[in-house]
């Protein structure tokens, strides 16, 4: 039996971090688990989106998009 394993600063991990924190998130019952579900989903979307634009460089559209840095909008 092989086992393929992720990278844990892949693309495709954080892709599955941000399915897995969502759902959690969703399921979550408690204010607090709530609270911090959140802010780690938002961390993780944060890096993801990051990650997708790094990715989509290298495809050369015509109009090219960049994400603020963080804490500037």
């Amino acid at each position: 039996m092989t086992v393929k394993v992720i990278p844990s600063h892949s693309i495709k991990a954080f892709r599955y971090r941000v399915f897995c924190l969502g759902q959690d998130l969703w399921n979550a019952r408690d204010p607090i688990s709530r609270a911090n579900l959140a802010l780690q989903l938002a961390d993780a979307a944060t890096t993801l989106a990051r990650m997708e634009v790094q990715a989509a460089q290298p495809f050369g559209s015509s109009s090219s998009y960049s994400l603020p840095e963080a804490g500037h909008s």
